[in-house]
């Protein structure tokens, strides 16, 4: 399912209707006529998005949009206001009440569903550096404190080297004012920037097929920092199906030209939010604690910070509850590497295949050090059949290319064995769950080694 929507709008027939669109979509939807009417149902769980009649908040003077953005509980819930007529003022206002999108209150079910499907995987990402602060403060390591939007924001970086014809056409030093509310020390470069926040990339200066290299060239550099800029991809293509492309490829957010300053500035704003909490997770822990979540060898969170992590994320009931998949993952005849290679050797693999699990999963993921040779990886809210894609192409990976931890070394094949537990909701304990993949790592082990086996928990 790709998100849970609460709908507040007071008139019935705008909510139904709205339901109807979005449950075809395959959202998850819940209604309600007023904020005190929306608040009682986040009660049991809060939603994914928050949508809002833009009508009904204009005539309340935005009562509830104020509220929600000075709770500290639902202040990080991404607010969509839907309107009747679209002008480029509002995104005056929304930005003001730093609104995270506006559409027509009949807009495309097909641009609504890839826009809402959009936030909700920002979302995520603020969730996790939400959860994994609680983890190091629930292990004493550190307060949890990390905040949204983030409180003293530091500087913020533009790169628009490839949006030079974006910018000009647009308003820079409109845009630059209104950022400069949020972020005081916003700069704006025409020429590369190792350390820029957001990159931004327009498809009719550097045309649809470069631009789309770029974005997969950037990929690749990501995966080498944690913090990497995020992107904004620029296009004039009426086409969704372009825009699919361009965040399938790695763009973080699109907005389509012509674009008023304000809804530049709100998308830019959003973005550099999201950037800057996870840059301010990292920086919360210093490194002598920071020491005491990781294994020293691959830089993987370890056992301590691994089972703490679980037992958070399976302690959430009710709403919150989603899917979790649990992998445990051993490579095969480990003992046999060291006894021909040496004990160096060894550790260079383990290092090797560290780097191949990380490649294969979302940064949302978890992947820890949790034994010698074992490893374990957590997805949340991942359907069963992609859980299981996702394990053999780990298997695939680790098998598909030869070790050579030293150039006098001849390379060798090394393979992993692993075992997946999937729950349909998180109603299990972290013992019960790491159980369950263990037993079905035994079994891919017996079967001979180099495969996947998944086992399905019953809820």
């Amino acid at each position: 399912m790709p998100g849970k929507i609460l709908i507040i709008d007071p008139i019935v027939t705008n909510r139904v209707i709205l339901k109807a669109q979005l449950v075809a979509e395959y959202f998850s939807v819940e209604l309600a006529a007023d904020l005190a009417a929306a608040r009682q149902k986040m009660t049991t769980g809060l939603p994914d998005i928050l949508l809002l009649s833009y009508e009904s908040e204009e005539a309340s003077g935005f009562k509830a949009c104020k509220a929600i953005r000075t709770d500290p509980r639902i202040a990080h819930l991404p607010i969509v206001l839907l309107c009747r007529r679209m002008e480029d003022s509002f995104w005056e206002n929304g930005y003001r009440l730093g609104i995270e999108e506006i559409l027509p209150d009949m807009p495309d079910c097909q641009l609504l569903a890839a826009r809402l499907a959009q936030m909700v995987r920002r979302k995520k990402v603020v969730e996790e550096q939400r959860t994994r602060q609680r983890t190091y403060a629930d292990m004493g390591f550190a307060e949890d404190h990390i905040c949204f939007p983030p409180q003293f924001p530091p500087p913020v970086t533009l790169d628009c080297t490839h949006a030079l014809q974006a910018m000009s056409r647009a308003s820079t030093c409109g845009i630059k004012v209104l950022l400069k509310q949020s972020f005081p020390g916003i700069s704006i470069f025409n020429k590369p920037d190792k350390d820029s926040v957001i990159q931004v990339i327009d498809e009719c200066q550097m045309g649809r097929a470069q631009a789309l290299q770029h974005l997969c060239d950037m990929q690749l550099d990501r995966s080498k920092s944690k913090t990497a800029p995020k992107v904004l991809f620029v296009t004039d293509s009426p086409e969704l199906k372009d825009h699919r492309r361009a965040l399938e490829l790695g763009a973080d957010d699109f907005i389509k030209a012509p674009f008023s300053d304000a809804e530049m500035a709100s998308r830019l704003r959003r973005l550099a939010w999201v950037h800057q909490m996870e840059a301010q997770a990292e920086q919360k822990v210093d490194d002598r604690l920071r020491m005491a979540m990781l294994d020293p060898m691959t830089g993987l969170y370890n056992r301590r910070y691994a089972l703490q992590y679980l037992d958070n994320i399976s302690k959430k009931r009710g709403a919150e509850a989603r899917s979790i998949t649990v992998m445990m993952l051993d490579l095969d005849n480990f003992k046999n590497i060291n006894d021909s290679f040496g004990h160096q050797t060894g550790d260079a693999v383990i290092c090797e295949t560290a780097k191949r699990l990380t490649a294969n999963l979302r940064n949302a993921d978890l992947v820890a050090r949790v034994g010698g040779e074992e490893f374990l990886v957590v997805l949340s809210d991942t359907p069963m059949q992609q859980a299981s894609l996702i394990a053999k192409r780990m298997c695939a990976q680790i098998n598909a290319k030869t070790f050579q931890p030293s150039k006098n070394q001849q390379p060798f094949n090394v393979s992993i064995s692993i075992g997946v537990a999937f729950a349909p909701s998180n109603c299990f304990s972290a013992t019960e769950l790491i159980g369950h993949a263990d037993r079905a790592l035994y079994q891919s082990k017996g079967r001979g080694r180099n495969r996947v086996t998944v086992l399905p928990i019953a809820a």
